[in-house]
Order: C-alpha cells, then structure tokens, then sequence
C-alpha cells in the first residue's frame, strides 16, 4: 500500500485517512438506511423557515427537509433544539443534518460540511425593464433606492463611496424602496431578499430583475465524514431546482404577504 501512495504521489498517512472518512462515511450511511429516518436539528422559532403551530413543523425548512426524505424514502425525525446548539446536535451525533436558515460558516468547515445553497437571504438589486444594469457597479451615474438605515442601506453607502454620481434615494421601508424603483423614480432599489420576491412575485417575465449583491446563503449542515449523506441532498437538492420544487416552496414561505 505504501508504494502505492508513492507512486501517486499521497502519503500514507493521508491515504489512510482518507480510508477512514470513507469507511465512517459508508457506515453513517448504512446506519440511516437500516434507520430509515433523517434526523434533523432544527430551531423551533425561525419564521418563515422554521417553526411549530398547533400542524406540527412549518416553514420553508420543515416541507424543504420533507421533500428531501421523501425523495430518499426516508422519515423525518425533527428534534427542536436552539439555533446555538444545532452545531453540537450534530457533533453529538443525535442527529444527523441541521436545517433552520443555517448560514454557510467557512470557519466550521475543518468539521462541518454545507449542501449546496437553497437560498440565498442576502440583500438583492431590483431593476425594472432596464438589461444594462446587472451588477453593483452598473449604478453609476444612477439613482439607487433603499429603505433608510437598513442593511441595503449600508451597502448602497458602499458604494456610493466608490462610484462616481451614484445618487441614494431613502424610503421609510424596503417596500417602499422597491416601489420607487417600478415607479422610475429611482433605476434600481436594494432590499433583503424576501422584500425583493414578495414585491416582484407578480412581474415574473415582465422586466423585473433580481440581483444578489450581497449573498447571505442558507444550507443544510452536516458532519464532514457523513460524505454519502451530504451527496445524496446535492443530489436531491439539484432535482428540485431542476424540476421546479424548490423554487415552489420559497414562492410558497418567503414570497407570501407577511
């Protein structure tokens, strides 16, 4: 073995531990297929993601875990913990994913692996029937909305630093930011992410374009060495943005009137 790893140019320590996280990896997964049951750390009081009424588990979170299973043929087994103990739910082992708008963390990743993104909860450009402005700094020389002190607000004022004439607009609300924006009183607006598709949600195909400019992206967390089990929600992930799922259940929990 060891002269393999020479000739590939891997040392054996390296090679080894890679055995051992696959290994770990096929044993997670078999113990969840005998189980037949995903269990799943997640924070009761995260609306619209994630919460419980007198039906049981709600939210963009709870039907997105659901589809996933049920596309595994898998049960679900919720297990209601805080948003600052979903990390240790998994070090701990007594479950195996956490989903409540978990937020990709690079500094948890020597332990913690992140599915692909569902959403992205960052704050969004809104640009009415105008194809030249695409990026941040497409917006100079422009007028820019945004709801006065908010975290759009913020980014507007990075930028207005930076480029040159870029005008700010101030609203009282992030609603009111967009409205200014489809009025033509302003070329574009800067809202969270929600405010841009509850606003826009009726003017799919008809000029409306959303923008993330600055990405705050939700994932589904995972052990490092649960491998098998993060490719299989990739996987299952990836169909439901193929076949229009996932994009139905955030119109259905995000874009809905508050």
């Amino acid at each position: 073995m060891l002269l393999a790893c020479l000739l590939v140019g891997v040392s054996a320590p390296a090679w080894l531990a890679y055995l051992r996280d696959r290994q770990a990896a096929d044993d997670q997964w078999q113990e969840l297929m005998t189980r037949r049951a995903l269990r799943v750390a997640m924070d009761p009081g995260w609306r619209p993601f994630s919460f419980f009424d007198d039906t049981g588990w709600q939210g963009l979170d709870a039907e997105l875990t659901r589809e996933i299973a049920r596309r595994l043929q898998l049960a679900v087994q919720p297990d209601p913990v805080g948003y600052d103990a979903l990390y240790d739910a998994l070090h701990l082992k007594r479950d195996d994913i956490a989903v409540s708008a978990v937020v990709v963390d690079p500094a948890r990743t020597a332990t913690i692996a992140y599915s692909a993104a569902y959403f992205d909860a960052g704050i969004h450009m809104v640009v009415f029937d105008n194809p030249a402005i695409r990026r941040p700094q497409d917006l100079e020389g422009r007028r820019v909305a945004v709801a006065l002190g908010s975290d759009a607000d913020r980014v507007a004022r990075y930028w207005e630093r930076r480029l040159a004439n870029l005008r700010r607009i101030t609203t009282d609300d992030e609603a009111g930011a967009v409205a200014v924006a489809r009025a033509g009183r302003a070329d574009a607006a800067l809202v969270e992410a929600w405010v841009a598709l509850r606003e826009t949600r009726d003017l799919a195909g008809n000029g409306a374009a959303l923008v993330s400019v600055e990405p705050r992206l939700y994932a589904i967390a995972v052990r490092r060495d649960n491998s098998r089990l993060l490719a299989a929600l990739n996987q299952a992930l990836s169909d439901m943005h193929a076949d229009g799922a996932l994009r139905k259940l955030i119109d259905r929990w995000v874009a809905m009137d508050p």
